[in-house]
């Protein structure tokens, strides 16, 4: 009679707040994440907190993968009843199936994982994807009693952890810094000729200086500095263009701004989009104005594109941008400043060229998909001791 083989794969429970085949920066780290793991080495479940499964086939292709499930437990907040619930259901799945490694990110999944009970032979892991600007000080009391719940606190910038380390005295033998990466394939330099394509199907003439922001339009990204900032650029170069990328709440602010600056013919609102890599072509410099930052994925995509990339000096921006190499860093709530190096790079073609080349070699040497996945798998085999 045959004996079976027992499954020998890693049992990885990936906890997430949003809708995991969203377009969002710390969705697309799950999606690369999960994607990306070896299938003879993970069984995969992924559970969001949230009950939305996004429309279209953005991110789709992640449900094909025989190692991965997707489950929905929707939580309104995890101290009314919708929390109490998740909290039993994954207590309830954690012993059944005797997760190897629990990894939460965001606040509320966070919260869950350190309440969770602890069975041997399972390590819980926080992932940060941004510097905590949400939290109120009773939440980071909160959290600084839950951080030891965690074998291990995780963040793509080492500013993330250098805050948490202030503001909720996490223990620095608790941190890892593992960065962002990007897929150097799917996001490349674009040959003359897509460029030129990806501009008429925006509607954008070939000599036109055109700016790009791909980020959810909320008050942190900081939009209306951007709109105030070209505003001014456009007023001394007519050519120049500014193209938006992402949607939210602050859409209808942002169309009166624009209005009020005469600049409604100058300035493109796209919607969220899956096919950001099919947009970059069109650009010439990517902005990202936000007054916070965790390690901005937008950044990494345009860099790997070959574009320069002017951003606040903010968070992982620092680490991701360097000043007059890659790109420049302005003061946050700063449009002035922002405007001026917006100037700057619309009136250079050659320092363009030049820090779009220095980006683009940048992603390749230290940004690559392949090595952050690499990383968090070395990371979980190092908690689990089976190096």
């Amino acid at each position: 009679m045959a004996t079976a083989v027992a499954d020998r794969r890693i049992r990885l429970l990936l906890l997430t707040d949003t809708p995991v085949l969203a377009p969002g920066g710390s969705e697309r780290f799950l999606q690369n994440l999960a994607s990306r793991l070896a299938t003879d080495s993970y069984r995969i479940t992924l559970v969001q907190l949230h009950e939305q499964r996004m429309p279209g086939n953005h991110g789709h292709e992640l449900l094909t993968r025989p190692n991965l499930r997707l489950i929905s437990l929707p939580v309104h907040a995890v101290y009314d009843r919708s929390g109490l619930h998740a909290w039993r259901q994954l207590g309830l799945m954690l012993r059944r199936e005797r997760f190897d490694v629990v990894q939460s990110q965001h606040e509320k999944a966070d919260i869950l994982n350190a309440l969770l009970p602890r069975q041997a032979g399972t390590v819980h892991i926080s992932n940060r994807r941004d510097m905590g600007f949400k939290k109120s000080q009773r939440l980071q009391h909160l959290f600084r009693r839950l951080n030891g719940r965690f074998d291990a606190v995780v963040a793509p910038a080492r500013q993330i952890l250098s805050g948490l380390a202030e503001c909720e005295h996490l223990d620095p033998l608790r941190m890892t810094w593992i960065p962002n990466g990007v897929d150097t394939r799917r996001y490349a330099p674009a040959p003359l000729q897509r460029r030129l394509d990806s501009r008429r199907e925006l509607g954008l003439d070939d000599d036109a200086i055109v700016f790009g922001c791909v980020a959810r339009l909320q008050p942190v990204k900081r939009h209306v500095d951007l709109i105030d900032a070209f505003a001014q650029v456009h007023r001394t170069l007519p050519q120049a263009r500014l193209v938006l990328v992402g949607d939210g709440p602050l859409l209808p602010q942002l169309r009166e701004r624009i209005a009020s600056h005469g600049v409604q013919d100058a300035v493109s609102l796209l919607a969220s989009r899956d096919d950001v890599d099919a947009l970059l072509p069109a650009l010439d410099v990517l902005v990202l104005p936000s007054s916070s930052e965790g390690m901005s994925n937008a950044i990494l995509e345009a860099m790997a594109c070959g574009l320069p990339v002017v951003a606040t000096a903010v968070g992982g921006n620092l680490h991701l941008v360097q000043h007059e190499t890659t790109g420049l860093l302005v003061p946050p709530l700063d449009p002035i400043s922002l405007a001026a190096s917006l100037q700057w790079l619309a009136q250079s073609a050659h320092a363009r060229r030049r820090m779009g080349m220095a980006a683009r070699a940048r992603i390749e040497r230290e940004f690559s998909l392949d090595n952050m996945v690499q990383a968090f798998d070395q990371l979980y085999r190092r908690l689990l001791d089976r190096l």
